[in-house]
């Protein structure tokens, strides 16, 4: 008993070896950590660009005291993609929505989109009911959507969607009581 004893104590205090066996198990683990932490890392961070300049933009709108054009629009697509320092697709959409005295679904003064929008229709508003506030009677409401593409450095289609990088802002006109289209848009 007492030579096991002794060859137990031996063999726990011996420090001599080597550590081939646990870098062959530990290190494919800690790459693969390494690099899954850092494609969500650079796919938040590039959510979290895209939230700031969907803001930018609104603010920008919310600004605006002059008729928009379709050259402001195409500027302001330009300015996302300057803010997201992204080479992918980039889409928005502006639409006014105005409670009217007597009615009670909010109306469609105008909606212009850029890529892979369309103009919004009233059914597609009806759609976003619970996330615009309530408005009082002759109010507007500016609706800004943007979309961007994300090109994961890996492949992420587990965890990441093209919906991740949607975002939809709503704000009130600041300086005038309503933002306008410089030209006439038929809205459904």
């Amino acid at each position: 008993m007492k030579s096991l004893n002794a060859s137990l104590r031996r063999f726990a205090g011996n420090t001599d070896g080597s550590m081939s066996l646990e870098v062959i198990i530990f290190a494919p683990l800690l790459m693969g950590a390494m690099t899954v932490t850092f494609a969500l890392h650079d796919a938040f961070r590039f959510k979290d660009l895209n939230s700031k300049a969907a803001y930018s933009i609104a603010d920008a709108f919310a600004r605006e005291t002059d008729a928009i054009t379709p050259a402001y629009l195409d500027g302001m697509v330009e300015a996302l993609s300057f803010l997201t320092k992204s080479e992918s697709a980039y889409s928005l959409r502006v639409t006014v929505v105005a409670q009217e005295p007597g009615e009670e679904d909010l109306g469609i003064d105008w909606s212009v989109g850029r890529g892979i929008f369309e103009p919004m229709t009233a059914d597609e508003l009806a759609t976003k009911d619970g996330q615009i506030p309530t408005l009082m009677n002759n109010e507007r409401l500016i609706l800004i959507e943007t979309h961007t593409d994300y090109d994961a450095p890996f492949d992420l289609s587990k965890y990441v969607t093209g919906e991740t990088f949607y975002n939809f802002v709503f704000v009130r006109p600041r300086f005038a009581p309503r933002l306008l289209w410089e030209e006439p848009v038929v809205s459904g």
